[in-house]
């Protein structure tokens, strides 16, 4: 049952299909089979041994989709990837773009009176002022902005910003799943 919710959770949201792994800790006349399920770039590992194969995976598919969900649940909406920093700025650009906003013009000044040097950027996108949190860089400072927006664009037109995640989070699956592999192949013409 687990096994499907979960391959169901990864085809509704664009995301490589789990990965199943079983190993026997056990003998060969007394199989201890332990499963690991990867899922989104997230290796889930079930805590206990079961006899059979099917249960082991079950177990871990159970462990994996209660674990998504839950943290689905406590998320303000939309997929995960926005909440890594480094795709943020160009998930937001693409958003801009496509809905005619034009690219924001990031503002980044060095805050004064810190020990250490720090940065705060803000922009305006479609008449609405963003300023994001502190950051240790230009380039971070730039990015939490990015992030603000699109957490506060998510609460009010999410349609056109969610699409533009997802297809992001499909493509850096793809990417990190063929660089793992070794089969990352990249042509400059």
């Amino acid at each position: 049952m687990y096994k499907k919710l979960l391959h169901q959770y990864a085809q509704k949201s664009g995301l490589p299909l789990p990965v199943y792994k079983i190993e026997n800790e056990g003998f060969p006349h007394a199989p201890k089979f332990r499963s690991s399920v990867f899922i989104d770039e997230t290796k889930f590992t079930s805590k206990f041994t079961f006899p059979d194969r099917r249960a082991a995976e079950q177990d871990v598919a159970k462990l994996a989709y209660e674990t998504i969900v839950k943290d689905n649940k406590t998320l303000t909406g939309g997929p995960h990837i926005y909440q890594n920093l480094r795709f943020c700025k160009l998930i937001l650009s693409e958003y801009a773009t496509k809905t005619g906003l034009g690219v924001p013009e990031y503002n980044t000044t060095l805050a004064e009176g810190t020990p250490h040097p720090v940065f705060v950027s803000s922009f305006v996108l479609g008449g609405k002022s963003y300023t994001g949190q502190v950051g240790r860089s230009r380039k971070e400072a730039e990015q939490l902005v990015a992030q603000l927006a699109i957490q506060s664009l998510l609460g009010s037109d999410s349609g056109k910003l969610t699409e533009i995640i997802k297809s992001k989070e499909r493509l850096f699956a793809t990417v990190d799943a063929k660089k793992n592999s070794g089969t990352l192949e990249i042509t400059v013409e």
